[in-house]
């Protein structure tokens, strides 16, 4: 009689593949000893924090189910980049990890955005996301794949000629 319970397999094996076959596959993968340093050594973390707290007005009558919304939430967030692994074709990783956490909101306040809401109505009290980031090196020219944030001039609340000085 056959049996309907899943089957554990035995591990797979690759003891066919040769020492030198898979040191040429790391080499070529980018995985050396040699190609890892940059790797590592250009590696950066940062870790910054955010306090925000958005509060939008509508007593003058423009909205009938809402007199306001008004919100205040914690950002933290962790962004790790890797360097290139050396080579004339280089890869990296980049990861950023966020995290948000309620500090004032009610269900007659919500709807600012600031927050995510559940189906009642009511602010999440936290909610994290994880991006993740492959990217590759040719030269002075980088592609970068996955969760991406740009930096774009116009939407910067900093007016400075030199970013270093914001």
């Amino acid at each position: 009689m056959l049996s309907m319970q899943p089957q554990a397999r035995p591990p797979a094996r690759f003891s066919h593949l040769s020492q030198t076959a898979l040191a040429s596959a790391a080499a070529l993968a980018g995985f050396s000893p040699l190609s890892q340093a940059a790797f590592f050594e250009d590696s950066s973390a940062t870790f910054e924090t955010r306090n925000m707290y958005f509060n939008r007005d509508f007593r003058d009558g423009t909205s009938a189910k809402q007199s306001k919304r008004d919100e205040w939430a914690q950002g933290f967030m962790l962004n790790l980049q890797s360097g290139y692994t050396e080579g004339t074709v280089g890869f990296g990783v980049d990861a950023l990890g966020m995290l948000g956490v309620k500090l004032d909101s009610s269900p007659d306040n919500t709807g600012t955005g600031l927050l995510p809401t559940h189906n009642d109505g009511r602010a999440a009290d936290e909610y994290s996301k994880l991006g993740l980031t492959g990217k590759v090196k040719i030269s002075a020219t980088e592609l970068k794949i996955g969760s991406l944030f740009p930096e774009l001039p116009i939407l910067t609340s900093c007016h400075r000629p030199s970013k270093a000085a914001c």
